[in-house]
């Protein structure tokens, strides 16, 4: 392989998977890349000063190509080489922090905490294990799922699940803590996250603490949809089979998921074989030229709540007025709406009560999100599901968070033409999945 003193558009990927002794990366440069517009990677070549040749046409691949390969020379002619591992790492880093493609990061993770636990679950009954709900506050020790596998001998297993979005310091202490008091009630311990759960703790400090507190680590990819197994727990010493008796006793009397002997529940990719080696893993990976084209040609899937979104209004706190609609129908019949949910509002407070988060009205479902500075409502055909409120509060906080600026503009001017409501649809689609 070349050194990096020739490193060429042409070699610059198989010199970074060697580089990188090509292990398994829980974050694809051309998967964020592959989901941006081709103006944004026009603005981050522009931004590091990155020469691109002079011709009509240059796909989206030779893009990413010219911006790794870029990033590779500096990262061999600068003090980068003293903080990152390898020059891999370096432009994923560089690419992940940047303004430009930041705000694409939630498709490496579950909007929704449900939506991994459900995701999880499928995979678990794929492996002909059953799975119970333990969510409610009646069942403790905490956890999220309770597994249970019969053959020679009953085998349990309590999951802890963390997504990104609520992954802080003090939710992480708080399950660790969980953890450790599980151990009597399960012959093992199961901690499951998302690439940016990872991304969060730090992929050294998350596989110490597992190992630490004797934990199986699963890490679920939602972008390119694979179930990783980093580290396989040993069998728990301090398992108490009275304690644990007593705690299966407390689970729901049906399970949230059998084991699945007729057909495969979970769409992801599991290869047990490239499992449970931690050493085999890292935070960033790149794609060949193929399995590039893999990614572009991979099909759309329908949208999981299309069929009951009706309308999605989104309006500044104080005033009510509207910066934004995504809706079904005509926008006066949206304005009315509008109208109609101020008047809500005051009515609820009036009677001594807190916001409205959850009506009915008229045939219709009405689902509202209060962030700092706005309001999300959102109509709906059918009652939304605990998926769809987790989506819809993590929409507030992503606008509030991406366009703080123009929402301080937009208090003052009602000026409208201050957000891009092309960009603003794209996310808010992703998001609630519609």
């Amino acid at each position: 392989m070349s050194s990096e003193t020739d490193i060429s558009i042409e070699n610059v990927i198989p010199y970074l998977l060697e580089k990188s002794e090509r292990k398994f990366g829980f974050f694809s440069i051309n998967y964020i890349l592959i989901n941006c517009k081709i103006s944004e990677l026009l603005d981050f070549i522009r931004d590091y000063g990155i020469s691109i040749p002079d011709k009509s046409f240059i796909s989206r691949l030779e893009y990413i190509k010219h911006i790794v390969l870029h990033l590779t020379n500096v990262y061999y002619a600068t003090d980068w080489q003293k903080k990152f591992e390898d020059p891999l790492e370096y432009c994923g880093y560089a690419i992940i922090n940047s303004r430009t493609f930041k705000k694409y990061l939630y498709h490496l993770d579950f909007i929704a905490k449900q939506d991994l636990i459900e995701t999880f679950a499928d995979h678990c009954a794929d492996l002909e294990i059953t799975v119970h709900n333990t969510t409610t506050d009646s069942i403790t020790p905490k956890m999220d799922m309770y597994l249970s596998m019969k053959k020679s001998k009953v085998k349990t297993g309590a999951v802890f699940v963390m997504n990104g979005v609520n992954f802080t310091n003090g939710t992480y202490q708080e399950t660790k803590k969980s953890i450790v008091d599980a151990s009597n009630v399960a012959s093992w311990k199961i901690f499951v996250t998302t690439p940016i759960g990872v991304l969060k703790i730090g992929l050294k400090n998350l596989i110490s603490d597992m190992r630490k507190l004797n934990c199986w680590l699963y890490v679920v990819d939602p972008s390119r949809k694979i179930v990783y197994g980093v580290i396989k727990g040993r069998k728990n010493e301090d398992l108490d089979p009275k304690k644990r008796n007593e705690f299966i006793k407390k689970l729901p009397r049906e399970p949230m998921r059998a084991p699945s002997h007729i057909i495969k529940l979970s769409d992801y990719y599991y290869n047990e074989t490239d499992s449970y080696e931690s050493m085999n893993f890292r935070l960033f990976d790149i794609y060949n030229d193929v399995d590039h084209n893999k990614l572009m040609l991979k099909e759309s899937e329908k949208p999981k709540y299309s069929e009951i979104f009706r309308d999605l209004i989104i309006m500044e706190k104080t005033s009510g007025i509207p910066i934004i609609n995504y809706t079904s129908e005509n926008f006066k019949a949206q304005a009315l709406v509008s109208g109609f949910l101020s008047a809500m509002d005051s009515f609820v407070s009036q009677i001594g009560g807190s916001k409205m988060e959850e009506i009915s009205y008229k045939g219709f479902y009405v689902q509202a999100s209060y962030g700092r500075y706005i309001e999300l409502i959102c109509f709906l055909f059918k009652p939304s599901d605990p998926s769809f409120k987790e989506r819809l509060n993590y929409l507030t906080n992503l606008f509030e968070t991406l366009y703080h600026e123009e929402i301080e503009i937009f208090r003052k001017t009602g000026d409208t033409n201050l957000f891009n409501e092309e960009e603003i649809l794209l996310i808010m689609k992703e998001i609630l999945d519609i």
